[in-house]
């Protein structure tokens, strides 16, 4: 007689720990992603990932060095300069490629899937970029601002506004999805986001959760180091990403999602 050999149940929780296994991977593809290294593509991943880490390393080392010679007139000038150097190739990058026959005319060159990919490639470096030269402008003009009578006041609100401005950003990323957040349906000049407009989430009292509430963390990192210089540069960025959703975003979410109907 043949033995039979019955599989044990699997464990009440089990279901639940999958899911949360799943929900805390896909959170950390979308962070990372918001980063500049999107895990969730898989063409020359290994390549991608060292190129992004590489520079991560190097400019962790960078700050630090700028720490240690903070107030140095040459740093100073070097931060200000890499910030500068990042807005033209980031903003100015983006009002002259997306939505423009530029896209078109790389895409028809070399095929939809090698532009798209070299896209990302590209507008994630710049997003570690303009990340990078923010905290380096920051490091190289801190304590600007006055100390307050209780100690560590900066650096709890700065906190707080890091939480609430990446939290906001997070969220509205997580609901819109990763290739929108990389503009792919401005770069292909066609609708690709599978739940068209988005109004659920921050999006349900927010025109623009990523851009307005989203940039908060910028200025809370700004505040740890109490540096005016950094929420400058904070506000110069942000107020060049609304100058880009005017100018390209805007028209085109309304022309390709709203039937041309403002929301």
């Amino acid at each position: 007689m043949a033995e039979t050999t019955e599989l044990a149940p699997a464990p009440a929780g089990a279901p639940l720990l999958h899911a949360a296994r799943r929900g805390l991977g896909q959170l950390a593809v979308a962070v990372v992603g918001m980063s500049g290294l999107r895990l969730d593509q898989p063409g020359r991943r290994v390549l991608r990932a060292l190129v992004w880490a590489c520079l991560v390393a190097a400019g962790f080392a960078a700050e630090e060095q700028f720490r240690a010679v903070a107030g140095s007139g040459a740093v100073r000038w070097a931060a200000v300069g890499y910030a500068v150097v990042i807005a033209v190739l980031y903003y100015g990058g983006l009002i002259a490629v997306l939505d423009a026959a530029v896209a078109r005319r790389f895409t028809h060159a070399v095929g939809e899937a090698r532009a798209v990919e070299g896209f990302d490639f590209v507008l994630g470096l710049l997003f570690l970029q303009q990340g990078l030269c923010q905290g380096l402008l920051m490091a190289a003009f801190p304590g600007q601002l006055p100390e307050v009578g209780v100690d560590g006041l900066w650096v709890v609100l700065g906190v707080v506004l890091g939480i609430v401005g990446f939290g906001t950003k997070l969220w509205a990323a997580w609901l819109t999805g990763l290739n929108t957040y990389y503009c792919r349906d401005m770069f292909l000049g066609r609708a690709t986001a599978t739940d068209g407009y988005v109004v659920r989430g921050p999006y349900r009292w927010l025109r623009n959760p990523m851009y307005g509430v989203g940039n908060l963390h910028g200025y809370g990192v700004a505040l740890c180091y109490r540096s005016v210089a950094g929420l400058v540069c904070v506000a110069v960025f942000q107020v060049l990403i609304y100058v880009f959703y005017f100018v390209r975003e805007k028209p085109f979410i309304v022309r390709t999602y709203l039937g041309g109907t403002a929301a």
